[in-house]
């Protein structure tokens, strides 16, 4: 085997130290360790509502469901995977051959939202523009299988993040802002893909959005006024709230889309690398904790159910929701209930 100049000398990596000093090391993990918390404890709330309530079950709330896990799971595994990986400096988080697997979850787990975030959006097109044929068209199998096609996808997707193209397998990576060409050219690359994809579902809003307007009366005229109001105030309020999911995470991710080429401009020795990685990386965090407030905070169904569950842990004294009798509220991200005597039409965002 060739001695590569670039398999280091470095005698720092034979044993393990800290990037930054105890106190810079304490204040890095004090940041990330609320992140963790809400991330933990506010999507386990999220799964918990969805396997406690039958009422919260409904088919688009599948994706909901799925999005809470990957939230569960980059607040359990990926967080604290980056947070080593940025802070520790050791054999195993500074080679080219083993540093990128510690941020795989982080990679993987971003790519399932966004294939889940793509569907829930053809989901609330569908919706909106076959409302009659929403449920011939969208049905529970159909949809679970669109989230084991969306993990899939985030797993091919984020394994792309592990491969070295073609770097040296054991150079040193820690404390460098330098990248081979090749690998490099795939970093700018992959930095426009994230824009790209969030630009292109929000024009897909503005399409929904447009269709919603174009047909806010459209009802058969032997419905009553009442019932025209209602079903539009209710797709529009199921479309503002898948919007506000997207909004969210466009706002969290958009940064740590650009972490490359910012570190190129900005980072000009390790403690400013290390800043710029942190603020990229913390506001990416934050979209997994932001999601279980924006449930609750638009679906009446969802809110009450997180009632119930912290009243029964003593953290919420309050009237107790009756889990069997709650109503078709009109603030559901998810449901749209018509007349009895009328095609029922169920548009659902928490999807």
């Amino acid at each position: 085997m060739m001695n590569f100049a670039n398999n280091t000398s470095h005698m720092e990596g034979q044993s393990v130290s800290l990037r930054v000093s105890i106190t810079g090391s304490i204040i890095y993990v004090s940041v990330h360790i609320p992140i963790i918390l809400l991330c933990v404890l506010g999507n386990a709330l999220v799964m918990t509502t969805f396997i406690r309530f039958k009422k919260v079950r409904k088919v688009n709330n599948y994706y909901i469901f799925a999005l809470s896990i990957a939230d569960f799971l980059t607040g359990l595994v990926a967080v604290p995977l980056a947070v080593a990986n940025r802070l520790i400096i050791s054999e195993t988080t500074c080679r080219a051959h083993s540093r990128p697997y510690l941020f795989l979850p982080s990679y993987v787990l971003c790519a399932i939202s966004m294939c889940l975030l793509l569907a829930i959006t053809v989901d609330r097109y569908i919706a909106i523009s076959r409302p009659l044929r929403y449920h011939v068209i969208i049905t529970r199998q159909k949809t679970i299988i669109i989230i084991i096609f969306c993990v899939a996808f985030g797993f091919c997707y984020g394994k792309l993040s592990v491969w070295n193209f073609g770097s040296y397998p054991y150079k040193w990576m820690c404390e460098r802002n330098l990248h081979d060409a090749p690998k490099l050219t795939i970093h700018l690359a992959a930095s426009f893909l994230i824009p790209t994809w969030l630009l292109l579902l929000i024009i897909a809003y503005v399409r929904i959005f447009y269709i919603a307007y174009l047909r806010r009366d459209a009802v058969s005229n032997s419905k009553s006024q009442r019932d025209k109001s209602v079903q539009w105030r209710m797709r529009m309020h199921t479309t503002i709230s898948s919007a506000i999911v997207l909004g969210a995470f466009t706002i969290c991710w958009l940064p740590n889309s650009f972490k490359y080429v910012l570190k190129i401009y900005l980072a000009t020795d390790p403690k400013s690398l290390l800043a710029v990685q942190t603020f990229c990386e913390v506001l990416g965090y934050m979209n997994s904790f932001m999601n279980p407030i924006i449930y609750g905070w638009r679906n009446h169904q969802i809110r009450a159910a997180y009632k119930q569950i912290l009243n029964d842990c003593g953290c919420f004294q309050g009237n107790k929701p009756d889990q069997n009798s709650a109503s078709p509220d009109k603030d559901d991200i998810g449901s749209i209930n018509l007349t009895r005597s009328m095609t029922s039409v169920n548009v659902n965002i928490s999807e």
